[in-house]
């Protein structure tokens, strides 16, 4: 039977918002898993829906769409944390026209389980759960992205999802480019959301690379994770000449750029994420010789 990935999100500690910033952000969420949801259109099987307890869920083809839309989904609401579980299995119980809340099957027990375990699991904050012995291992590849995002500034983060929207990390086609534009109205709103101006206030930066809107005018040039053949280690994260050109769109230098990004760990992290969707990749391939 075909194997699905739900995926699974929780807002962490938003009860402890203030009531106009909870409300805020809610909003903000919503618009941007609409948004999302358009760029994801070619890999959702049910659109991602943000339900009650301010959990998100959705219904994804493979578990790479999954976690590339987890991946950019983070960008854009960081620096709220929170915690996932993406699940791999049946999609058995499936109710017409009904929602991703309303469907059921392993693909989302397993997604409850993995985000169940968060807690206990030392330090991650997202988890895969397809009972394969591959887990481990993309586990231990989706953390070190996690942890490496985790820890930058909101400045190296705006870098981290600028530079994700001049060279996207794809696979197979997950991610449908022409929509980009539309995160321009999503990154204004953000912008005007007090919870957001009052964290960016209290850094001492005079301008954040995504104050004013993008015309994306740079185009966008996907990387596909699966053409990085490199057997010693994975590279493609990496992108050449990516701070000259985030030197001259920003109006500073290329050494400011350079040290920024070493700075926010952004290859590390885009290379990592490469790493866990290679090993996804791997446990399909496998599951099909079965």
């Amino acid at each position: 039977m075909k194997k699905y990935s739900a995926l699974i999100i929780d807002l962490k500690k938003s009860r402890s918002y203030e009531h106009f910033d909870r409300i805020n952000l809610q909003n903000y969420i919503k618009n941007t898993i609409l948004i999302l949801n358009k760029i994801f259109a070619n890999v959702l099987e049910l659109n991602v829906v943000f339900s009650a307890g301010d959990e998100v869920q959705g219904l994804f083809s493979s578990p790479q769409a999954a976690y590339l839309y987890l991946r950019l989904f983070n960008m854009l609401i960081f620096p709220v944390e929170i915690r996932a579980g993406i699940g791999v299995g049946e999609w058995s119980v499936r109710i017409d026209s009904g929602i991703s809340t309303e469907q059921d099957g392993s693909a989302y027990h397993n997604a409850r389980y993995a985000i169940n375990n968060v807690e206990d699991s030392l330090g991650y904050s997202i988890l895969l759960f397809s009972k394969s012995q591959n887990d481990i291992y993309i586990n231990s590849a989706i953390s070190t992205a996690a942890i490496l995002v985790k820890n930058q500034s909101q400045y190296q983060n705006e870098l981290f999802l600028l530079s994700e929207l001049m060279y996207p990390i794809d696979i197979n086609g997950a991610l449908k480019f022409n929509n980009f534009e539309e995160l321009n109205s999503l990154i204004a709103q953000k912008n005007q959301i007090g919870y957001y101006v009052r964290w960016k206030s209290s850094r001492n930066i005079q301008k954040y690379p995504l104050s004013v809107p993008m015309d994306f005018s740079f185009g966008c040039n996907p990387i596909n994770a699966l053409a990085d053949e490199e057997q010693f280690y994975v590279s493609s994260g990496k992108v050449k000449g990516l701070p000259a050109k985030l030197a001259k769109l920003l109006g500073t230098s290329r050494q400011n750029m350079d040290k920024s990004i070493r700075a926010g760990n952004i290859y590390q992290a885009r290379n990592s994420a490469i790493v866990a969707l290679k090993l996804m990749n791997q446990y399909i391939s496998e599951e099909r010789q079965w």
